[in-house]
């Protein structure tokens, strides 16, 4: 029994079909159209088993031509013959239901080859096509891939935003409670009149040092607040470093009585900073040091010039930090290296985030070096004449490059 075939294309294009088919010697019936809309009244009437179309004609073409074929004649097989050679063309006619996509530089003979394939039930595509999509599939893939480890990289980086987040209202609780039970507890006694002058001021000494460290935490985050917002400015000027480190140590020594700070400061150290900024820099590390360092190893802070502009480095003999919680607690604020709940020093966590982004306002850089026995060396460099500071610092790196020394 012969088969109905229907070839919808220009007449070019029917006439090196119609000569393939005959050379064929298959036997076939055809009509042939050059128009999408007469192509669909044909095969409504002789209903073929195979329509051939080029779906790039004016009128009714593409995916809309082989839809109406389909929905008019549903079981007929459509075979795109095209010179639309577009890999997204080819996935377009295949989801409207075609079940070939040839190119017409894959010649007439194609086509009649595919005629009898998608008969036995078989999809054909050009083979140039069948390269492109697959490429493409591979990319999709490729890109799916991507996207997959970006979406768990997100996911974890917000588990651990959401992690930071409780264990930072778990740490402030944690350091507020202190000075406020200190300062209620003076406020009671202080009420009873019949305290000794000596004792009232003791504890009014008391009283002063917990509403400083209350201070201190509030200023840490409104700063970090500052920061996060881009509102943070400086205020730069022509400035010794020297006294101003000296004063800082000063203060850090009546903090913390049982830990010796050295101090290693030349007695000039010209740069242009925000002495404020530059000062809370310098108090963040070495608190730090102070904090995390046994009371029979000594703090040291040494200061210098360098080629490349003024050099603070402050070194502690505690158990040291790895290099990973190092670029942690650099970059993410409220990180304090040690879990809430066993918590023995103080601190929300804020001081080397705070210290960076800082150090990094000013133009210069930050990093911190493990040592072989045990303990860490923190150190920054400001350039010498001042520099632009920056709107968005950058991610830090694993680790930052260390400065060329000069005559000090």
């Amino acid at each position: 029994m012969p088969h109905t075939l229907l070839l919808c294309d220009s007449a070019d294009g029917l006439s090196q079909l119609q000569y393939a088919l005959i050379k064929s010697g298959g036997d076939l019936q055809t009509e042939a159209v050059t128009d999408g809309f007469r192509a669909v009244e044909i095969a409504a009437r002789i209903q073929p088993q195979v329509v051939v179309v080029e779906i790039g004609l004016e009128g009714l073409a593409g995916a809309e031509l082989v839809r109406r074929l389909i929905a008019t004649v549903p079981e007929t097989r459509v075979v795109c013959w095209t010179g639309v050679s577009s890999p997204f063309a080819a996935a377009e006619m295949i989801d409207a239901g075609a079940t070939g996509y040839l190119l017409k530089e894959d010649g007439p003979d194609a086509v009649v080859r595919a005629i009898a394939a998608v008969l036995r039930g078989n999809v054909v595509l050009s083979p140039r096509v069948a390269t492109r999509l697959a490429s493409r599939l591979d990319e999709s893939v490729r890109k799916q891939r991507e996207l997959e480890a970006a979406l768990a990289e997100t996911t974890e980086r917000l588990d651990r935003l959401t992690t930071v987040k409780a264990d930072f209202l778990a740490n402030v609780s944690h350091e507020l409670r202190t000075p406020v039970t200190i300062a209620k507890g003076i406020a009671y006694v202080l009420k009873n009149r019949g305290i000794p002058e000596e004792e009232r001021r003791e504890f009014l000494d008391q009283l002063e040092s917990s509403l400083e460290r209350l201070m201190h935490i509030v200023d840490e985050l409104v700063t970090i607040a500052e920061i996060d917002r881009g509102t943070i400015s400086l205020k730069l000027s022509q400035t010794d470093l020297a006294p101003l480190l000296r004063h800082v140590v000063d203060e850090v020594r009546r903090q913390y009585p049982a830990v010796a700070v050295d101090q290693e400061i030349p007695a000039a150290l010209p740069s242009v900073v925000d002495p404020v900024r530059i000062s809370e820099v310098t108090r963040q590390i070495l608190d730090n040091a102070c904090r995390y360092s046994p009371e029979d190893r000594p703090v040291t802070l040494r200061a210098r010039s360098m080629d490349e502009g003024v050099v603070v480095s402050v070194t502690d003999h505690g158990q040291g930090i790895d290099r990973g919680l190092v670029t942690q607690v650099f970059n993410e604020p409220f990180s304090t290296g040690e879990e809430i709940l066993r918590k023995e020093r103080s601190g929300v966590g804020v001081g080397l985030h705070m210290a960076r982004q800082l150090v990094l306002q000013h133009g210069g850089i930050i990093w911190a070096d493990p040592l072989p026995a045990g303990g860490t060396r923190v150190s920054f460099c400001i350039p010498a004449q001042g520099a632009e500071p920056l709107t968005r610092p950058p991610d830090l790196p694993a680790e930052a490059p260390q400065p060329t020394a000069s005559s000090s």
